[in-house]
């Protein structure tokens, strides 16, 4: 049977997400591109097609497609991965483009600045593997060659946002100013976005919240620093496209988005278990039954989400290692990597989010070398920044011997090498005991001039019995620092005193 599939797009998903550097405008934004394909999508269809339409059992019963029956006008195919693909019955397509057309409108209206693309291809359902492929060609050609305006242009006599820079057309109660369309329509949202959150999570949350602003995460005063932490699956499109049935992608779907909600559970379960450390007033200032964590995007395999600035690599490790654990439809293993970027609170949140973005694309491009592992990068940003990653680097991390730069890391327990995180946290936490806080501020210092001027440092050292972590396999690192181009110490003197898991505290406690 062919069918008139309609696939559908929201792009620039990150930019509309994370253009504001208030916690509530993100929340609210992250529910409007959640809503996309709910909400907006069901009345979409109720205006076109009326009852004649299936929406919602193509999660249950993915083996069945109710298009088929005589009686069905429209059925969901699949929602995963930042798309949605539609089956309309229609064979002269007029239904799937009025569809198109109100669903845009709406967007439109209730979600300015949103980005949409959008592909219509013939599907035959009884061997679909070839039609889906053309409508993804279809869809990422439309990309790059349709660019809509999703936001109002500047009128001539106006004011302007102090949120946005747009033409400010609403009141705010908030900022008792005028703000733009583009921010109302996400303030206005989220609240709904803190209770899609609780509901997702309400087996785990009990009395416990997400804390509604980025002070609130548990920071001292005087180290206001938070973690943005996005993580991503490897190779996930790729297996999206390997799939040969509307089944096969309709599971994978469910199961990789029920496999990440379920990382997440865990993450929360665990924090809730250490909830004693997290509440000492020594580590942090929380408030009362306030998680040190809010989650903002939680995709399929795409999760973003922000915390205190001394337990992002942490919670993106322990993230890590619990998703790999997870089983999802195809029974291929899961990898994922992770970026951490550490910033000021009050820094814009948008470029933090880039930096972050970047990172896990630096862990990706090292994925690439081995079979299904996990990497993590992270960058600590004390001041301000500016740039790609690899300038940064260039000009910060770049001396006469080579990089001082190790990352990123191996995110897996049974390696141990020198890009081993589990390696790098043995000789962070001796550098930690046995280094008095001076010598670890010289050993920086040398690190930085170079090969020859470190060597001199670690003789000194090892007379009065200090020396430097052996890494398994590397013994130039001990007797030298450097190991050809690179060292990993220069990495674990600046996480040092930004890893704090509740291991550390039990430990010092001892």
């Amino acid at each position: 049977m062919k069918i008139t599939g309609v696939l559908l797009d929201v792009t620039g998903i990150q930019a509309y997400v994370f253009g504001s550097n208030k916690l509530k405008e993100n929340l609210g934004a992250s529910f409007l591109v959640e809503n996309g394909y709910k909400d907006f999508l069901r009345k979409a269809a109720e205006s076109v097609v009326g009852d004649k339409k299936e929406l919602d059992r193509w999660q249950d019963e993915t083996d069945k497609f109710y298009i088929k029956e005589p009686d069905i006008e429209m059925e969901v195919g699949y929602i995963g991965g930042g798309n949605a693909l539609l089956f309309f019955k229609d064979q002269d397509q007029n239904k799937a483009e009025q569809f198109i057309k109100e669903w845009s409108r709406r967007l439109l209206l209730e979600t300015p600045g949103l980005s949409t693309a959008v592909a219509i291809e013939k599907i035959d359902l009884d061997n679909p593997q070839q039609g889906v492929i053309d409508i993804f060609k279809e869809l990422n050609k439309n990309k790059f060659t349709h660019h809509p305006q999703v936001t109002l242009p500047r009128h001539g006599i106006t004011t302007e946002c102090p949120r946005t820079g747009l033409s400010a057309e609403s009141w705010s109660d908030e900022d008792k100013k005028h703000i733009s369309f583009v921010a109302a329509s996400k303030l206005n949202h989220t609240e709904s976005a803190h209770e899609m959150f609780k509901d997702a999570f309400k087996d785990v949350l009990n009395d416990y919240e997400f804390p509604k602003d980025l002070e609130k995460l548990g920071q001292s005063k005087g180290e206001s620093h938070i973690a943005i932490v996005h993580i991503d699956g490897n190779g996930m499109g790729k297996r999206f496209m390997e799939c040969e049935t509307i089944q096969a992608l309709r599971n994978l779907s469910v199961s990789l988005r029920q496999a990440t909600e379920k990382t997440m559970k865990l993450l929360l379960e665990q924090i809730i278990v250490d909830y004693d450390y997290y509440q000492n007033p020594k580590n942090f200032k929380l408030e009362p039954k306030t998680f040190p964590i809010r989650p903002i995007i939680l995709g399929g395999d795409d999760v973003t989400f922000v915390t205190d600035a001394k337990l992002g690599v942490y919670f993106a490790e322990k993230f890590i290692e619990a998703f790999v654990e997870q089983k999802v439809s195809d029974d291929k293993p899961l990898s994922a990597c992770a970026g951490v970027a550490i910033t000021k609170t009050k820094y814009p949140f948008y470029r933090g989010y880039k930096l972050a973005e970047q990172l896990c694309h630096s862990a990706k491009e090292k994925a690439k070398e081995g079979k299904d592992e996990s990497w993590l990068d992270f960058h600590i940003a004390y001041g301000g920044f500016s740039g790609e990653l690899s300038e940064i680097r260039r000009r910060h991390y770049t001396v006469k011997t080579g990089d001082l730069c190790y990352r990123p890391y191996r995110i897996c327990p049974e390696k141990q090498d020198a890009q081993s995180f589990s390696e790098f946290k043995k000789g962070m936490k001796e550098l930690d005991d046995k280094w008095p806080r001076n010598k670890q501020k010289e050993l920086r210092e040398v690190l930085s001039l170079g090969e020859e001027a470190t060597k001199q440092f670690i003789k000194e050292m090892e007379n009065r019995g200090n020396s430097l972590p052996n890494i398994p396999g590397y013994h130039s690192f001990k007797n030298s620092g450097w190991d050809g181009k690179k060292t990993p110490y220069f990495d674990m003197l600046e996480l040092m005193e930004l890893y704090c898991p509740p291991e550390k505290d039990k430990e010092e406690s001892q």
